[in-house]
């Protein structure tokens, strides 16, 4: 332990000293990665650590594993490590779960790009395809499993994925790509990071990419329109090192896409989205330890069915086109104090904003306004010892903004609500004699109720009642706190081999869901009688299991990789009754119990490139039939072949072929649609 302590003061060291590398809190994970001799993430306890030697199971995805990979997208990407389950709903919608729990629109997952939320609060889900973030740019990708909420607040119920991208002032570099494929692919991006000044630097990066939608299944439900999915998106970074101490950061993006996408519901519709986002961070070191500040702002514009039909509602349930506008101001603050040599204390407080606006709400807005503190302490009881605990509390203030929609199943004064969700994490970690290591953890995260779980209101039609029949969201429905304990032993053998073993169990208590075909009706009896169907926690469930990884080099350039999870869900619920389904969640049976994948990764001189194959086991999934019902369809056992070969024409240029499913597996995406195999060939130039 006390090794890794000594190194990471003499990389930082090393990072001040030498000019254009970062200065201050900021990090140069590349730097640090290659004095180190593996990745560095902050992303476990709020302070730099190396991948080994984190409290929390922690996968990182470098940048030279990115560029050799055959994915083409963030989900792509993480699909092949332990623990995960990727689910491409449609050609432009994936969700990411870890350590089960699948389901269309995943909020206990927290998505982050360099410590900005990305996650998407009006729903609570993430978009991957909105990301602002390109390929080219991307440092490496930070998976942290368990719950984490006690660093990140709300939401990181089940795992952080935390995206770093290249520095503005780290390194000059001008990149750009282009590629062309089947079923109608196509992406452009580039990314250029300058230094302007002594000091300064301001990278740009923007990118577009399009592509056919999959064929849907004749007996499945036809959307108005199927339009293929595509995206844009542009961002950029002003860094500013004003002296030796502090650095500041300016950053703004900018991204929308349009694709066909499965809703909570399991209805497929086509969704359009536009995001922006505007924030600025302050750091500067000290004495005794470090400060960061950071306050941003996201916004976000969300059309739901906007391909209806000539009459303006679908054919399902009387639908109609949905305009959400949500809008999230975040304002923090954290102090990293070093307690001698090895220990260290991280405080930190918290603001948040949230607002939605929509017709199809109780009020004309709802939102909340979150006040929250954290604390974590790392202490050496000995060299071989480390012990961490870190506690958050989270203060949530729930309101509505304007004159209640009539009819209205609830009251304004039932959205003046507040409560108080705590959050911890404490770990232990051993260094053996033998070189293993043993880790054992365990916490609560929580997953906050999303806006429109709190607030939405949808008028049903076609029901033989004579009174308003609404589908709404509950301002009474609960936080669902997660626990969760995991044990993990690891042991590296050299460079040559690397192994670890997890046993994991997550409890889920009160999981939120949105109303299905065969919803559970109540007669709210007030001054006008109305019928109401609404999202609820509906009930408990547990996953637990076995994360085994192996890593190692066969040769100087010719690494290897597989792992294998096992995961069990015990579900104390049931959705699905004789007269359809009444909530569309079923973890029980959604989350696959077997996930194996294997990986060869060469890096020659002028030759490199990947071999991964997945198996995946059987498991079944909701989708709406043509004749309007919500069913769980089979999704059969799959092996998939994904690869990509690349050549350098130049130290600058460089080709690429990569093919997607070579195994024309139908069931490797996790969807009721079949996927389909993809391929692709691409132009890479870098400077």
């Amino acid at each position: 332990m006390r090794r890794f302590d000594k190194t990471c003061l003499l990389a930082c060291s090393a990072c001040l000293a030498v000019p254009g590398l970062a200065r201050a809190q900021s990090i140069n994970y590349a730097a640090l990665q290659e004095t180190m001799g593996e990745p560095v993430t902050t992303s476990v306890t709020g302070k730099p650590q190396r991948a080994s030697e984190t409290p929390a199971s922690v996968t990182i995805v470098t940048r030279d594993q990115i560029a050799r990979s055959p994915a083409r997208d963030v989900p792509g990407l993480l699909k092949t490590y332990a623990g995960v389950d990727v689910n491409r709903w449609t050609a432009g919608q994936s969700d990411v779960a870890l350590r089960g729990g699948v389901q269309a629109y995943n909020a206990r997952l927290l998505v982050l790009v360099n410590g900005r939320q990305v996650y998407l609060d009006h729903y609570g889900m993430t978009n991957w395809n909105l990301l602002g973030v390109q390929l080219e740019e991307i440092q490496q990708i930070e998976l942290v499993r368990g719950p984490a909420s006690a660093l990140f607040g709300f939401n990181a119920a089940s795992a952080v994925v935390n995206i770093i991208t290249v520095g503005a002032i780290d390194q000059a570099m001008v990149s750009g790509a282009a590629e062309l494929g089947t079923h109608g692919y196509d992406r452009l991006s580039a990314v250029v990071a300058l230094p302007l000044a002594d000091g300064v630097g301001l990278k740009l990066s923007a990118g577009q990419q399009r592509e056919n939608e999959r064929a849907i299944p004749a007996g499945l439900y036809q959307p108005p329109r199927a339009i293929d999915p595509r995206r844009k998106d542009v961002s950029g970074t002003l860094d500013a090192a004003l002296d030796d101490r502090t650095r500041v950061t300016l950053e703004g993006t900018y991204a929308r896409n349009r694709q066909l996408e499965f809703l909570p519901s399991q209805l497929i519709t086509e969704q359009r989205f536009e995001a922006e986002s505007a924030g600025v961070t302050l750091d500067h070191d000290t004495g005794w330890g470090s400060v960061s500040a950071r306050g941003y702002i996201n916004w976000l514009d969300a059309g739901y069915g906007v391909g209806l039909e000539a009459n303006g509602a679908y054919s399902v349930g009387g639908l109609t086109s949905t305009e959400f506008h949500n809008r999230t101001a975040v304002a923090q603050g954290s102090a990293l104090v070093r307690l001698g040599r090895d220990n260290a204390a991280r405080l930190g407080v918290e603001y948040r904003n949230n607002r939605l606006s929509a017709e199809t709400l109780f009020a004309p807005s709802i939102a909340y306004d979150l006040v929250a503190g954290s604390g974590m302490l790392e202490v050496h009881p000995s060299d071989r010892v480390a012990l961490t605990v870190a506690a958050r509390v989270d203060r949530l203030s729930l309101h509505e903004n304007g004159a209640p929609v009539q009819p209205a199943a609830s009251t304004a004064a039932d959205y003046e609500r507040s409560y108080t969700q705590l959050s911890f994490n404490a770990a232990a970690l051993y260094d053996l004699s033998d070189g293993g290591q043993l880790r054992v953890n365990g916490g609560r995260g929580v997953q906050s109720p999303s806006l429109v779980a709190y607030g939405y209101r949808l008028p049903l039609n076609g029901f033989p009642v004579p009174f308003p029949v609404l589908l709404t969201g509950d301002p009474a429905i609960r936080p669902v706190p997660v626990w969760s304990v995991e044990a993990g032993y690891a042991r590296a053998v050299g460079d040559a081999l690397r192994l670890s073993a997890t046993g994991f169990y997550t409890r889920t208590s009160g999981a939120i869901a949105s109303p299905g075909t065969a919803p559970a009706f109540q007669l709210q009896t007030g001054a006008a009688p109305v019928l109401v169907a609404r999202f609820a926690n509906i009930g408990d469930y547990e996953t637990y299991g076995v994360e085994i990884d192996a890593e190692g080099a066969i040769a100087p350039r010719l690494r290897w990789r597989a792992n294998y999870t096992l995961t069990e869900t015990d579900q104390g619920f049931s959705t699905a009754g004789d007269q359809g389904v009444s909530y569309p969640v079923a973890p029980e049976d959604t989350t696959p119990r077997y996930k194996a994948n294997a990986a060869l990764d060469y890096d020659g001189d002028r030759w490199f490139g990947s071999l991964v194959g997945r198996y995946t086991s059987a498991s079944r999934q909701f989708a709406f039939t043509r004749t309007q019902q919500l069913v769980l369809g089979p999704v059969d056992d799959a092996v998939a072949l994904d690869a990509k070969v690349g050549l350098r024409l130049s130290a600058r240029l460089a080709v690429t072929l990569a093919g997607e499913n070579l195994t024309v597996a139908d069931s490797t995406a996790g969807s009721p649609i079949p996927a389909d195999t993809r391929l692709r060939a691409g132009l890479g130039l870098s400077f």
